[in-house]
């Protein structure tokens, strides 16, 4: 081939390398800009939740094994729809009248002192403030259903709107708290019920005379349950279920972790549905919960801690990076 054969090639590719160059001489430079601006970290705040009602029941010697392993319809359909452990613990001295002083004030025996375990109206009454105290103090409706009537001693004349013992076993006591709470709708209120306590000293803790009495006491549960549907308070009220002790054989002197251990269940509009809380609840923290959720300052003599891990309601705060 000779080399003017080759001059269109040449030439072709010179015009297509002018145009190459024309096309970048004419394209703009690329903009400079700040890189862009990202909005600021987002942290999630629990928002402390309002409710218009508590109600905490009691179920005297209810080991937290029983409520786990036996069927108890009422106590399956709370805790299915609330937050609950199997594992909280009541005080040391795991005897009824110290251990309910303990919840319902948030402080140990050794500053309540109601140390002893029978009525005695001679001794006197609770030296600790109640959660009955706090609320009637703040303007709040309160109400105390018993079945055994040494737990007189942790309501003083005067600190609870009404106190009443229906009867010893749970049956009249529920009937009448829920009567109450259609008729008053009370800012808190708390139902006692004697039964697995009972049959327990009777016949043994899990023995077939107090599965019996458990079950009696789910019933009654739903009692006091469907007079707050009644009421129409159950989209505004925080149910507490829990206990003052366990038991063995036919005893709960707090020496064995199955005498202190207990259920703990909290259901109600805003609480974290079939959510099993990961830490130990005590006792006191029954108290601080009630407070917390009415809305009420928690003073700082309490030693239990309000659960706030049992609520979903939660706000976006923005936080400025520094």
């Amino acid at each position: 081939m000779r080399w003017w054969h080759l001059l269109p090639l040449v030439l072709l590719a010179a015009i297509a390398a002018d145009r190459f160059h024309s096309r970048a001489r004419a394209m703009p430079p690329p903009l400079v800009t700040d890189p862009p601006r990202l909005p600021p970290p987002v942290e999630t705040v629990p928002v402390r939740p309002h409710y218009g009602h508590v109600v905490i029941i009691s179920e005297d010697g209810m080991r937290a094994d029983a409520v786990q392993h036996l069927h108890l319809h009422w106590h399956e359909l709370l805790r299915s729809h609330g937050a609950f452990s199997f594992h909280a613990m009541t005080i040391r001295d795991a005897s009824t009248l110290p251990a309910h002083a303990s919840m319902l004030s948030g402080v140990l025996p050794k500053v309540h002192g109601l140390t002893w375990n029978s009525w005695q109206p001679k001794k006197g009454w609770i030296h600790a403030i109640t959660i009955f105290e706090r609320a009637k103090e703040a303007g709040l409706s309160t109400a105390f259903f018993s079945g055994k009537p040494k737990l007189h001693h942790i309501v003083p004349p005067g600190t609870v709107g009404i106190y009443e013992r229906p009867g010893y076993f749970c049956k009249k006591v529920a009937e009448e708290a829920a009567r109450y709470l259609i008729a008053e709708k009370p800012a808190l209120t708390f139902v006692h019920f004697s039964d697995p306590d009972d049959a327990g000293h009777a016949k043994g803790w899990m023995s077939p005379a107090q599965v019996k009495a458990i079950d009696h006491s789910d019933k009654c549960l739903g009692i006091v349950y469907e007079g707050l549907e009644a009421a129409g308070m159950i989209d505004d009220t925080l149910i507490i279920i829990t206990a003052d002790h366990g038991g063995h054989n036919r005893v709960h002197s707090g020496a064995k972790k199955i005498d202190r251990e207990i259920p703990w269940i909290a259901c109600g509009p805003g609480v974290r549905e079939d959510y099993r809380i990961p830490e130990t609840i005590s006792t006191v923290d029954t108290a601080a919960t009630a407070l917390y959720a009415l809305g009420l300052p928690i003073p700082s003599d309490i030693v239990g801690v309000p659960r706030t891990d049992i609520f979903t309601a939660t706000i976006a705060a923005s936080v400025t990076a520094n």
